[in-house]
């Protein structure tokens, strides 16, 4: 008893070419797309692309791709630190990142770095992989830029604007402005800078630096650095705030996390929020809480990494593109302020 081959097997192009009545080649220059470039007959073309249709016949992009030099495959290089938050900054872009590709022909492909990995088996992992480009978030401090620099392979940034590499970034200093204008017009006069120690100094450093200029042009108050507070681990948010004199009224984080740290410790300790002390955070991330939304400056991080998927496509088509792209904040008002 005879059987049908392709019940027991993936179907390829010989599978096609019968059941079309047409060439193993035929079939490839049709579902390449380049049969009415090649003048095949349009009634040859519909014949073979029903047979592809009724055997479930896809071409094999990977192996194509190969074979052009392109696979259609974009890395995303992720650090121990970014992976394995199950909540906040990292996992908002990763998301932004996946909706992004998915509006594209590319696929996106994570490279998980383990906590102990060494800087050249993570550069091999993008290099000697299956990516035509890399991208990257915030890379901050990590050496592998210098890797992907010095071996010229394709890679963006995503969030850093001080980057080496070509990037896509906010400006942090006029999400700043607005946070404190805002505190301004609801009349707090008393304001804190709330930050941590972190891989990413440029990004810190000028989110206090447009903090001491707003303090002194906004409340007339010098921006000395008993209004900065700079938290290390585990160190308690609240009290760090309240132990510059005179009281604060409202405090700037520098991330989200930090504010909804400060107003789960004000809300346990009966400090009312916002009128005992209002809360400003930074990257207006959903789902931190359910009860209280803190008012939070807001990057467009869907556009932003759209943007970034661009400019690595211009990279890799050797197209002209732009190595700075800066988006402009705004600010997402919720009920701490």
């Amino acid at each position: 008893m005879e059987t049908d081959p392709t019940r027991t097997r993936r179907p390829n192009r010989n599978d096609v070419a019968a059941l079309a009545e047409v060439s193993p080649s035929t079939v490839t220059l049709v579902l390449g797309d380049r049969g009415t470039e090649l003048r095949i007959a349009p009634a040859t073309q519909a014949r073979v692309r029903a047979a592809a249709q009724k055997l479930g016949y896809y071409p094999n992009k990977l192996i194509r791709g190969v074979l052009e030099g392109r696979t259609g495959v974009l890395g995303l290089y992720l650090r121990h630190e970014q992976w394995c938050m199950p909540y906040g900054y990292w996992p908002q872009m990763v998301w932004a990142l996946q909706t992004a590709i998915s509006k594209t022909d590319y696929q996106l492909l994570i490279h998980n770095a383990r906590e102990d990995a060494s800087t050249e088996h993570n550069f091999a992992q993008q290099a000697g992989g299956l990516a035509d480009g890399v991208l990257i978030l915030n890379s901050g401090s990590d050496a592998i830029v210098d890797r992907l620099i010095e071996a010229r392979m394709p890679a963006v940034e995503l969030g850093d604007s001080f980057s080496r590499l070509p990037f896509v970034g906010m400006e942090g200093g006029q999400g700043v402005r607005l946070a404190m204008e805002h505190l301004a017009e609801r009349g707090y006069r008393r304001p804190v800078y709330l930050g941590h120690h972190t891989n990413f100094p440029q990004i810190a450093g000028a989110r206090a630096s447009a903090f001491r200029e707003e303090r002194q042009r906004l409340f007339g108050q010098l921006g000395e650095e008993a209004a900065i507070r700079m938290l290390k681990r585990p160190d308690s948010p609240l009290a760090a705030i309240l132990s510059v004199q005179p009281a604060p009224d409202c405090v700037l984080c520098m991330s989200d996390n930090l504010a909804y740290q400060v107003l789960a410790e004000a809300q346990r300790s009966g400090i009312r929020v916002p009128e005992d002390l209002a809360i400003v955070g930074f990257d207006a991330l959903p789902g931190l809480a359910n009860f209280r939304v803190v008012t939070s400056v807001a990057g467009p991080h869907e556009e932003m990494a759209e943007a970034a998927i661009e400019k690595l496509r211009k990279i890799l088509r050797t197209e002209k593109y732009d190595r700075a792209t800066i988006f402009q904040p705004k600010l997402r008002i919720g009920d701490t302020t």
